[in-house]
Formats: C-alpha cells, structure tokens, sequence
C-alpha cells in the first residue's frame, strides 16, 4: 500500500479496511467518499483521482463513474454535513444539573466545528467554489443550532434551572463562542484537554449571567 506524506494513518486505515472488505466486493459511495475526505484533508485539491482509487481499491474509471469529475468528487467529498441536533444538543428537555449541560453541549458544538472547518477552508479555496450554492446546499449550521438549543433553554428556565430574559440570545451567545474556538484550535491546536478547559470557562461566563441565586 503507497502512503502518502501526511496521510499514513489514512493508508492504515485503508489496508485495514479492504483486507477485511477484500478487493473483489463493491465499496460503497460513502467510503470512497470518506476516504477521499481524508486524501483531500491532507493533501488539499493536489490529491489525485489515482491516488484515491488505489486507496479504494477501484479503478479511477469506476470513480469517474460514480461521480462525474474530479471537481465533483472534491465537492461531494468536501462538503460539511449538518449538525445531527440530537447528537449536539441532547434532549428537549434537558437534564436538571443545567451547568453540566450548557458546558458539554458548547463543548460538542465546538468540537463538530472543529471537523466542519478544516473541510470548509478546503472547500472555499477551490477555484470552483459557489458561495450560493453551499448556502443553497444546507442551512446555516449556527442558526439550525441556535434554535435547537433556544428550545432546550426554554425547558430550563420553565424548570426554574435558569432564568434569562432572552432564551434566544442566550442560545446566539452560547453557539457564537463555539465556531471561534474551533478555529483558534485549528489555526493553533494545542492541548486538547486545556483548549477544552478554556471553552469550559467561556461558558462559566455566561453561567454566571443565567444561573439561579
């Protein structure tokens, strides 16, 4: 198996996943996309469609059929997913110990960013890339967040576990201190416990604001 620079852990992965798939079965869409994710990742648009079909174990025609062009596969492959809400936010009604609760959702929040970012900075210095149409693609990742996570304050307050004049700019301040961070951490990664741990404090901010006396 080729490794490229930048990408052994991904050439592991690979050998590991067709030794157990074998090369004779069908790889899915869905990896071939994850792992031209992880050759665009590392490599940025300069990774080749050779060099993905060999990470698939299929021929750059079979890639070629299944999504068109290299730009095409770039795209699919690029494209930040939408937050799962459930997985970021938990459930509608909140568990009572509200601290706990505002710092492992920013802190989940922070960390989804943390994956969509590097994607999107590929994504936005590609020669083809339309604004409109990743705007057109999905919501706004920080909007779909902010009125999930407004819902679950409400919950809260209604439970006396915090009171806010403003449950929506409560929930606007809370997820706006996430996508920051998440670039501080790619633009300057350091320890993943101590960035945590800042991320923790910037919520205990706001706590302070809408905590119970």
């Amino acid at each position: 198996m080729q490794r490229w620079p930048g990408a052994g852990w991904l050439a592991a992965n690979v050998r590991y996943r067709l030794d157990r798939m074998g090369r004779h079965k069908t790889i899915s869409d869905d990896d071939v996309l994850g792992i031209a994710r992880g050759l665009f990742r590392a490599r940025g648009h300069g990774a080749t469609t050779r060099q993905i079909a060999e990470a698939a174990g299929v021929s750059e025609g079979v890639l070629y059929q299944r999504f068109g062009s290299k730009d095409d596969l770039f795209f699919a492959a690029m494209h930040p997913r939408g937050p799962d809400i459930v997985q970021l936010l938990g459930s509608e009604d909140p568990h009572d110990d509200a601290r706990k609760y505002l710092r492992s959702v920013v802190v989940r929040i922070g960390k989804y960013f943390g994956e969509v970012i590097p994607l999107a900075l590929r994504v936005m210095t590609h020669p083809s890339f339309d604004p409109g149409s990743l705007a057109r693609a999905q919501p706004n990742a920080a909007t779909v967040l902010r009125e999930g996570l407004a819902e679950r304050l409400a919950s809260l307050a209604r439970r006396k576990r915090i009171v806010t004049p403003s449950v929506a700019v409560t929930a606007r301040l809370l997820v706006s201190i996430a996508p920051d961070w998440a670039l501080g951490s790619v633009l300057s990664p350091g320890s993943p416990r101590r960035r945590d741990r800042e991320l923790k404090a910037m919520v205990d901010v706001v706590w302070e604001g809408v905590r119970v006396h």
